[in-house]
């Protein structure tokens, strides 16, 4: 079942990921993701958490892993 992240995005910053780990040969992802340049932090905490894409085709999907669990996100702030 698919599950979406629920809590709101206090904060967004861009910082290149240190490598492109998650790619595959032909340019699509593997299933563990492949991270992106952006960061969010969560309402209420401290952390700064990674954005991670799942790429088919030309379509992303943009999710963040909390707890171990992939959650969707479905906006990011402007």
């Amino acid at each position: 079942m698919v599950k979406y992240l629920e809590t709101t995005i206090a904060e967004k910053k861009q910082e290149p990921p240190k490598s492109n780990w998650g790619m595959a040969a032909d340019g699509y992802t593997k299933r563990s993701g492949a991270p992106t340049s952006y960061m969010i932090r969560l309402t209420g905490e401290k952390r700064w958490r990674r954005l991670m894409v799942w790429q088919f085709s030309n379509c992303g999907t943009l999710f963040v892993k909390i707890k171990g669990e992939p959650l969707i996100v479905r906006d990011l702030i402007a």
